[in-house]
Parts: C-alpha cells; sequence; structure tokens
C-alpha cells in the first residue's frame, strides 16, 4: 500500500492527461482508420494506373514506330522500279536523312548479300566494305525471309558502327529484303514522349528480356535482363501479375503491357509505399493531424483542467480550514454533481468530527482522574487539564493552559522534574513525585505518562493520583512491623506443610502432564475424524441424492410401463439410470478413499504398532487426513519425498502424529493470520545413511529466545487461544524415544522456520 501512494498527481494533470489522452486516442483511431482504408484503395489505384500507363505507353509507341514502318513501305515499293545499285544507294542515303529514327539502312538479296546501303555523310566511306558483305547469318533476316512480312528484332550489336541497335526489317519484293538500324536513343525519346508528364518509370523489353529503353537514366540498359523478374514471367506465362516488384533495391506497383505488333514488352513501374507521392502525402496528412492534436490538447487541456479544478481547489481549502480548526463559512458549491456530493459529504464528516472531538473533550473532563496533555515541542507546555486535575492541584483551567508545570510550581524545581521523567522511563511510564497544589499543600502523586506522537506534533498525556494518604497509611503499617516477628515462626511451620502439600501437587501436575499429552493425541485424532467425517459428507450426500434420483425414475417408469411405453420413454430412463449410476460411483468411490486413508491413518495414530512401511506412504495419508482443515486455510502443503527408497522398519503412528504437530504448528503459529504460506515437506537420506524428514514454512519464525525452550511442555505464544504448548513436546518424545531419532529446529526471525527429523531405517525395540 505504502508503495502504490509513493507516488501522487495533482488532479489538474491527471485532468490535462486525460483530456490530451483522449484527443489523441481518437484522432489515432480515426486517423488509423483512415490509414487503414485509404492506402489499401490508393494502392488498389496504383496498381489500375500503371496497368493502364503500360497499355497507353504501348499503344503510343506503336502509333509513333508505325510511322517508321509506312517510311519503310514506301521506300520498298521505290526499289521495286528496277532501280540501279548506284541509284538505290543514293535513294537509300535520302531516307536516311530524313530524320533521325534510323541509322543505316542495307537493301539485301535473299542470299543475305549486301547489295546497297544507306549511311550518314560522316560514314559513307565505309559503303564498299558493306557492299557484298553476308547477313544471312543474323536472326532478323531468317525471321524476315521466313515470315515475309515487317519484323522487329531485337536488341544487337550494329556491324557498321559497334553500337547497340534495334533492327527492323521487310521484305522488297520476292528478291529482295530491306534491313533498318534503330538506335536506342531513338527508342528512348519515343517511349518518353509517350509517357509524357507522368512520373512512372518505365522500361522497354525485347523479346531475349534485353532492356531496350530505360527511363531511369539507362543504367539498367546492358546491365539487366528482365525476363527473370517473375512480373516479366508472369506476364509472358498469362498470369495475373504480382502486387509489388523491386529493382535496385526500390518497389514498384508493376503494369506490363505486351506489343504484338511489335513482339515487345512495355513495364510500367509506380514506386509503391511510402515511395509513392499519394500514399506519402495521405501518411503526411494524418500525422500532420495527429501533430495538430496533440498541440490543440496540450493546449485545451490545462484550460478545460483548470475550469473543472477550480470548485474541488475550493472544498480543498475548506477542508484545510477545518483541519486547523478555523471557523469558516458555507461550503463551497459548483456546477459539477460529483463535486457537490463530496462537499456534502465532507461538510458531514466534519460535523461529525466537531461533535466527536466535544464527546472526546467531555469524557477528557469528567474523567475522575488528573490528566493533562503537555507539548513535548514547546517546553512541555499544558495545552490541556480536566477539570480532575483542578480539583487535585488546587488551580483554575485558564491559568494552566500554555505554561510548564515549573512556571506553575508544580514541581519544586526543573531537575525535580528531569529527575521523574526520567525514572518514568526506566518503570514503563509509572513514577512516585512530590507536587505543589496551588494552595502551597505538598501532595505525593503516583503519575502515568505516556508519549503520543503525531505528524506535527510531539505530546504527553500526564494521569495523576493523589496517594497521600495511602503512604500515610503504609508509613502505619511500618509501625506494626516489630509485631511480625512473632507471626514469622508460625508461618514458617505453616509453610513447611504448605511445602508438603506443594509436593503432592506437583506429583499430581506431573499425572495431569501425561494426560494432556493423552488427550492431545486422542484431540489430534478427534480433528481428524471430525475433518474427514466433514469431507464424507459431500460424496455420501451425492451419492445419497444420486440413488434417490434413481429410486424416482424407476417410480416414474413402472408408471409409464402401466400406461404405454414408448421408445423416447424407454431413452429417458436409460439415460437418468446412466448418470444417476455415474454420479453415485463416482461419489462412493471417493468416500471409499477417503475412508481407506482415513483408516490407516486412525489405525496407527491410536496404536504403536510397528511395520515396515515407506516414508511417502505415511506423509501422504497424513496430508489427506488434514486436507479438510487446510482447504479452509489459505496456506499451500508442497511434497517433495520420492514414492521408493524410504523404506521404514518403525512406527508410523507417532511419526505421522508428529508431522501433523508439525503441520499444524506452523498453520497456527507460523503464518499467524497470513493471506498465504508455503509448507515444504522433503524427504531425503542424510550423510550417515538415516533417513531424514524436513519441514519447512516460510512464516514469521521463531523469536531467538523461545528457541531454547520450543520443545519443553506447556511453552507457547498462543496460550488461551487454542494452543497448549504440548504439541511440539510430544513430537519431540516420539521422535527421540520411540522412534530412535533426532529433532532439530532452525528458525531466523522473519524468515521462517525448518524442522528436521533424523530416524534409523529400523527403529529401536520397544521397552
Amino acid at each position: 500500500m505504502m508503495n502504490t501512494l509513493a507516488r501522487s498527481w495533482r488532479l489538474r494533470s491527471v485532468l490535462v492527461g486525460l483530456v490530451a489522452a483522449t484527443i489523441l486516442l481518437t484522432f489515432t483511431l480515426v486517423g488509423g482508420t483512415i490509414l487503414l482504408v485509404q492506402i489499401p484503395n490508393l494502392k488498389r489505384e496504383a496498381r489500375a494506373d500503371v496497368a493502364r500507363e503500360a497499355a497507353e505507353v504501348t499503344a503510343r509507341v506503336e502509333t509513333t514506330l508505325g510511322t517508321l514502318e509506312s517510311r519503310l513501305e514506301f521506300l520498298g515499293q521505290t526499289l521495286q522500279t528496277g532501280a540501279t545499285m548506284q541509284q538505290s544507294n543514293a535513294m537509300l542515303d535520302r531516307a536516311l536523312g530524313a530524320g533521325p529514327a534510323i541509322r543505316a539502312i542495307y537493301l539485301v538479296s535473299l542470299k543475305g548479300k549486301v547489295l546497297a546501303a544507306g549511311l550518314a555523310a560522316e560514314q559513307r566511306g565505309l559503303r564498299a566494305d558493306l557492299l557484298g558483305s553476308d547477313v544471312s547469318a543474323t536472326r532478323l533476316f531468317r525471321e524476315v525471309v521466313q515470315r515475309r512480312r515487317l519484323v522487329w528484332g531485337d536488341k544487337y550489336l550494329s556491324a557498321l558502327s559497334g553500337a547497340v541497335t534495334v533492327g527492323v526489317a521487310m521484305p522488297v519484293d520476292s528478291d529482295l529484303v530491306l534491313m533498318a538500324e534503330i538506335p536506342i536513343s531513338y527508342l528512348l525519346s519515343t517511349v518518353q514522349l509517350a509517357i509524357g508528364g507522368k512520373n512512372s518509370s518505365v522500361w522497354l523489353v525485347d523479346r531475349a528480356g534485353e532492356v531496350l529503353v530505360d527511363t531511369m537514366g539507362g543504367r539498367f540498359v546492358n546491365t539487366v535482363n528482365m525476363l527473370n523478374l517473375p512480373v516479366v514471367q508472369a506476364a509472358v506465362a498469362g498470369r495475373e501479375l504480382p502486387r509489388e516488384f523491386e529493382m535496385a533495391g526500390r518497389s514498384y506497383y508493376p503494369g506490363v503491357s505486351r506489343s504484338g505488333k511489335l513482339d515487345w514488352y512495355v513495364v510500367a513501374g509506380i514506386p509503391a509505399g511510402l515511395e509513392n507521392s499519394r500514399i506519402r502525402a495521405t501518411v503526411i496528412y494524418v500525422a500532420g493531424g495527429f501533430v495538430g492534436s496533440l498541440l490543440v490538447g496540450l493546449l485545451l487541456a490545462p484550460l478545460w483542467s483548470a475550469r473543472l479544478t477550480q470548485a474541488l481547489t475550493r472544498i480543498v481549502g475548506r477542508a484545510d480550514q477545518i483541519t486547523r480548526g478555523e471557523v469558516a463559512g458555507q461550503w463551497p458549491r459548483s456546477l459539477i454533481t460529483e463535486f457537490n456530493q463530496i462537499s456534502t459529504d465532507l461538510e458531514k464528516m466534519a460535523t461529525g468530527l466537531q461533535e466527536r472531538e466535544q464527546k472526546l473533550q467531555a469524557v477528557f473532563n469528567t474523567a475522575p482522574v488528573a490528566m493533562s496533555l503537555t507539548d513535548m515541542d514547546n517546553h512541555s507546555v499544558l495545552i490541556d487539564v480536566n477539570e480532575a486535575w483542578c480539583r487535585t492541584f488546587a488551580r483554575r483551567r485558564e491559568e494552566a493552559l500554555g505554561r510548564s508545570g515549573v512556571e506553575l510550581g508544580l514541581w519544586r524545581s526543573l531537575e525535580e522534574r528531569d529527575a521523574a521523567v526520567q525514572r518514568s522511563v526506566t518503570t514503563g511510564g509509572m513514577v512516585e513525585t512530590w507536587a505543589m497544589r496551588g494552595d502551597g499543600v505538598p501532595i505525593l502523586c503516583q503519575a502515568f505518562r505516556r508519549e503520543l506522537r503525531l505528524e506535527d506534533a510531539n505530546l504527553m498525556i500526564w494521569a495523576s493520583v493523589d496517594i497521600t494518604a495511602v503512604r500515610r497509611t503504609e508509613d502505619a503499617l511500618r509501625d506494626l512491623n516489630a509485631d511480625l516477628e512473632a507471626r514469622v515462626a508460625s508461618r514458617t511451620r505453616q509453610l513447611e506443610k504448605l511445602n508438603t502439600e506443594l509436593s503432592g501437587a506437583f506429583e499430581n501436575l506431573r499425572m495431569t502432564q501425561g494426560e494432556l499429552v493423552r488427550s492431545e493425541k486422542m484431540a489430534a485424532l478427534g480433528s481428524l475424524v471430525a475433518g474427514v467425517s466433514h469431507e464424507l459428507n459431500t460424496p455420501l450426500g451425492n451419492g445419497l441424492m444420486a440413488v434417490s434420483a434413481l429410486a424416482d425414475a424407476v417410480r416414474s417408469f413402472k408408471g409409464t410401463m402401466q400406461s404405454g411405453l414408448r421408445r423416447s420413454d424407454l431413452e429417458d430412463f436409460v439415460l437418468r439410470v446412466d448418470q444417476g449410476a455415474d454420479i453415485a460411483v463416482r461419489n462412493l468411490q471417493r468416500a471409499a478413499d477417503l475412508v481407506v486413508s482415513f483408516k490407516q491413518v486412525a489405525v496407527d495414530q491410536t496404536s504403536s504398532q510397528r511395520r515396515r512401511f515407506e516414508l511417502s506412504e505415511v506423509v501422504h495419508e497424513m496430508v489427506i487426513s488434514l486436507g479438510p482443515t487446510l482447504r479452509r486455510t489459505p496456506y499451500e502443503v508442497v511434497l517433495d519425498v520420492p514414492k521408493i527408497g524410504l523404506l521404514l522398519d518403525s512406527y508410523p503412528g507417532p511419526l505421522g502424529q508428529t508431522l501433523g504437530n508439525l503441520i499444524n504448528n506452523a498453520v497456527m503459529h507460523a503464518f499467524d493470520g497470513r493471506q498465504n504460506g508455503t509448507i515444504r515437506i522433503t524427504g531425503y537420506r542424510d550423510v550417515n545413511g538415516w533417513i531424514a524428514l524436513r519441514v519447512e514454512d516460510n512464516g514469521q519464525g521463531i523469536p531467538a529466545a523461545l528457541l531454547p525452550r520450543i520443545f519443553d511442555p506447556f511453552v507457547t505464544t498462543k496460550m488461551g487461544r487454542g494452543g497448549t504448548g504440548l504439541g511440539l513436546h510430544i513430537a519431540y518424545n516420539a521422535v527421540t524415544t520411540l522412534l530412535g531419532g533426532t529433532l532439530t529446529v532452525h528458525s531466523v526471525q522473519g524468515q521462517g522456520t525448518t524442522f528436521e527429523l533424523h530416524l534409523p531405517e529400523q527403529a529401536p525395540l520397544a521397552v
């Protein structure tokens, strides 16, 4: 409780935290819901946009390259008119100069021989080397010859410039083929034109998976084969595209479109996750709203909390005035019902405290003993005195309050007062001293003092009784001591007679002790009988109830048979009989188990029958027998005794009674009303080969002054409260005499107690 209350918070701070937390929690839930709903929608929209964009880029690229195809077709028709070689070269040169779309163009025979070539002006000096060269081995030439239509080829290395290029070929007539080299830069400008102002990344991929165009600066051209990417493989196989794919450490939402005319793939990607501008903007808006809500909450919460706690602050101030004893006006009220209720309750409590204070003051004043209250922190001045004090010391209350006893003349000197206080310390608070009345008459007082320590004061209460007359009587009695000499001899004879009577009483006491020991044993057995009887009551009652239910079912079934038996009646009867029989068997079996355990314990405890037994057998039966008693307590018994290996030829009855006394001793004394506790019973073989049994608890321990006498008879801390002081004495005698072993105890106050039994495997023969 002290740890819980060590840290406290002001109500205003708590309200500020609650308001701010409520605002933040509300926005967190709303913002989280927005993110959970909106982000998946944005992802779906991004995937749809990129798929649409890939299709649009494909269509635009086909349209742009279709213009180039038309130029080639027109050039092919011109070449079919039977122009000479020189004319063909000139026409091809002019076609090449029409724009940057074509880097080089060749007229090839069906056998793959270059018949004419169109080159840029700076490369026409190489025309003689190209004419007559064989291109029949190129894949593009073989495809156009085989298909007999315009064909776009994959990326390859140009024989003219040594640069990476893309080829396009078409048949001119039955004997000629027109082949053109398209620079990669032209394809890049075409794709960029098709993309327009969109910020997606686009890759143009040929049939071999080689990147023809990369809008991300061209770093994937000649370095990455996208045919190995799952997104391209899914597009080639006609499967559904993956939700995301990764390129150069960045994730993208994919869109793939195949150009049937070019036989190429357009792969488009929009950044995924927070790299996507729309998703990032949504997250930023929600985060900004969260921060804004936090700022609003922190600004408004103090204002709201101050408004709410204003009335409570006035109530606390009023309560503080009452605590200091000040008289204030009416208790404050506010618009909040709960605060008004607190104010009303505190007002009632304050009224009640004042009434009780008045009652205590009345009791104090009407007490027949002279009583005074002094402030030890303020030179022992009198704070209050009762009417009996005024009568005893013949002084008025008004003149006594605010002055010390020395100032009033109660003490003849300051040293006398200090000496009286010191004597009261050594005598436990009682002292006899002389005091002076207000009329100058000295009186002998028997004074009692008690210290009272409050949070802000150190007080002392004095109760004084005038014993002047009593002491005079005592002085008179001392004068009679001379007559006592004759009485001493007579008294001596009487004492001798009493001594003889005491000797006989001592013998009777020893016999009574033996009877108490036997009674303790029978009381323990009676406790077991009561506990087991209580435990048997439940299963036997359940069994009787089940049998009664079976009897009712049989009578009902007989009546049903007379009026006509149905299958449902028979099934219901069988079900009721089965349930009743099952309940009766289980409860009677439980009762039988309890009877067997109790029978063994009862036989062993009421006789000193010697037999061979395992230590675990006696421990287990004793714990079961004490079960009804232990179950009514919050304490736990933990067993750690091997089932076999600790065989004894001894007396199980005294051993079980000893164990029961140790367990009951722990329950009654060790825990002493605690809400939890553990008794651990451990069995093992010690270093001397004897069998040891340890019973330890985590209770409050035994005081060090009591340990040397713990096994003496009639030694108990519960005398008159259920303790006889014979339990441990009986256990010690049983272990050391009948069982032939030793019983020791180890305990540190506040750290629990451990009892250890060390027993020989074979007990000595009983005399």
